[in-house]
This record gives structure tokens, C-alpha cells and sequence, in this order.
């Protein structure tokens, strides 16, 4: 029983270390694709557990919308993590949305295979938040800062309550 654990351990590790990450990463490119969203990178970078992508801008109907300086994606098949860092508008959409996040966290576990949660901090505050992929919708709980406080555009879209500011939305 000891040495069948020892080889699944093993084995484990090794699909991990050796799975084709690059691979994963264009085929995520390809799906995105077809609702509209494009993913471009400067550079790829292939670490022994994760794959770095530098320069990362998302873009909407080929409109530049998101800009990330480095996106680390940590694929371990049962705990699967996306990490943005210094995330922002893109330059065209800075003037309407002048927000910035330090971090934006995405985790998918196998043992919660109903949900992603998704966390990020910035100077908007802090928010948490649940993406429900049976029910399909997205709630997400804000604990804001001053600066948030003092804009409406983005404060329009969140809604007052005890727990802080919520967003809820279905998606399709």
C-alpha cells in the first residue's frame, strides 16, 4: 500500500512538472476567442509548476480593455490558481476607469467544483467574490476605500449593504 501512494505521489508530481502549461494557456486563448475576447502577451515564460505570461492585455471586440503587467496561471489539477499582477484599464479606457488592482486572484478547487473564488486589492479597496458555475452568476462583496467612495462611475454599479458593497450578475 506504502509504495502504491509513494508511485501516485510520484506520478502526480511529474504530471504536474511535465504537463504541456503552454498548451493550456493557448487552448484558455482559443475559448476566449469565441466570446469575443482576445488574450496577447508578450512574452511566455514556463516555470517548473506554473506559466508567467508578461504584458498581458485582454481586449473586447478587438477594443484593448484590460492590461496586466504579469499573469501567472498554476495548474495542480485539483487546486487550479490565475494570478494578475499590477492590473489596470488599457490606455483607452483609463479616463473612464481610473482604477487599478494590485492583485486579482482567481482559485478553482476540485473538492468545490461549483465555484471559482475570485479576490483582488487595489486602491477601489478589497473585494471578494464567488463565481457560481452551476447557478451561473457572479457576487461579488466589496469592502471599499475612500477614493471608490468618491467616484460614482464604478459606484453605480454596486449596491449598499451590511456586508459592504455587492455586485450580482448572471452570466450566460
Amino acid at each position: 500500500m506504502k509504495k502504491i501512494l509513494i508511485f501516485l505521489a510520484i506520478f502526480y508530481v511529474a504530471f504536474v512538472i511535465f504537463m504541456p502549461k503552454e498548451n493550456l494557456y493557448f487552448t484558455l486563448k482559443n475559448t476566449l476567442k469565441n466570446e469575443r475576447i482576445g488574450l496577447s502577451e508578450e512574452s511566455l515564460n514556463n516555470n517548473i509548476a506554473s506559466l508567467e505570461a508578461l504584458g498581458v492585455v485582454a481586449s473586447y471586440d478587438g477594443i484593448p480593455s484590460i492590461q496586466a503587467k504579469e499573469l501567472v496561471v498554476t495548474p495542480f489539477l485539483f487546486y487550479n490558481k490565475v494570478k494578475a499582477y499590477e492590473v489596470s484599464a488599457a490606455a483607452s479606457l483609463k479616463k473612464m476607469f481610473s482604477f487599478s488592482a494590485d492583485v486579482v486572484e482567481i482559485t478553482y478547487a476540485i473538492w468545490n467544483y461549483n465555484e471559482a473564488k475570485i479576490y483582488a486589492t487595489g486602491d477601489f479597496g478589497e473585494l471578494n467574490g464567488v463565481l457560481d458555475l452551476e447557478k451561473k452568476s457572479v457576487k461579488i462583496v466589496l469592502e471599499p476605500s475612500m477614493e471608490f467612495e468618491n467616484t460614482p462611475v464604478l459606484k453605480q454599479y454596486f449596491k449598499k449593504s451590511e456586508e459592504g458593497y455587492i455586485y450580482e450578475t448572471k452570466i450566460k
